[in-house]
């Protein structure tokens, strides 16, 4: 039988979750003040939440953890986005166009914050690797679609999976470099709707590739 915790050790983890999330939240307005990574100091961090230094190190051990934690904050949608809609043989450009608009949606919303674990994710293999394994589980959750939705097709693409993974950073690099603010979020994403659109309904043909 496990021993319930103490009123003091409760006490003691609610004090430590209330400091944890006024980090995140004060790390994430920073972000939003345009700071980069170079200059998101713990020092900086500490000052806009209100907390010691000392809390700081209880909560996490240095600034990649911050941002890391961050990231999985941002990231959350991809585990919402109802990708099975790509498998769907009455799929409406309309409804695509939705997925997609929803998708960068969410880029913009915690644009910020996901420039900035891409510059760590560059330069940091603690970041990269749960970078690349988030865009991966995009592009897993494609390619599964696509299999289904070619499974009878004469036409299928040989390799849905590399396509799939070509799209997802695609994506990524579309979204990291040319989505600023609400009106280009749209353009981008009505742009990937419609080679998403093209790649979903035009496949080219197995045959024609081998000829010439």
């Amino acid at each position: 039988m496990t021993a319930k915790p103490s009123a003091q050790a409760e006490s003691g983890r609610k004090r430590r979750e209330a400091s944890r999330t006024e980090i995140l939240a004060a790390t994430r307005r920073l972000l939003a003040r345009e700071t980069s990574v170079a200059d998101l100091s713990v020092d900086r961090i500490v000052s806009e939440a209100g907390v010691s230094r000392a809390t700081f190190y209880v909560c996490f051990p240095d600034k990649v953890a911050v941002v890391a934690a961050l990231a999985q904050e941002s990231l959350a949608w991809r585990e919402s986005v109802h990708a099975e809609v790509l498998a769907d043989p009455k799929l409406t450009r309309e409804r695509l166009d939705e997925l997609m608009l929803t998708i960068v949606g969410h880029w913009q919303a915690n644009r910020p914050v996901l420039a900035a674990i891409i510059e760590l994710a560059e330069h940091d293999a603690s970041l990269r690797g749960p970078w690349r394994a988030a865009v991966t589980e995009v592009a897993e959750q494609a390619a599964a679609q696509f299999r289904v939705r070619w499974e009878e097709s004469a036409a299928a693409p040989d390799d849905p999976d590399t396509l799939a993974s070509v799209f997802s950073w695609m994506l990524e690099r579309s979204c990291h470099q040319l989505v600023v603010d609400d009106t280009s979020a749209k353009a981008v994403a009505l742009a990937m709707s419609e080679i998403l659109w093209r790649t979903l309904t035009y496949p080219p043909p197995r045959k024609s590739r081998a000829k010439g």
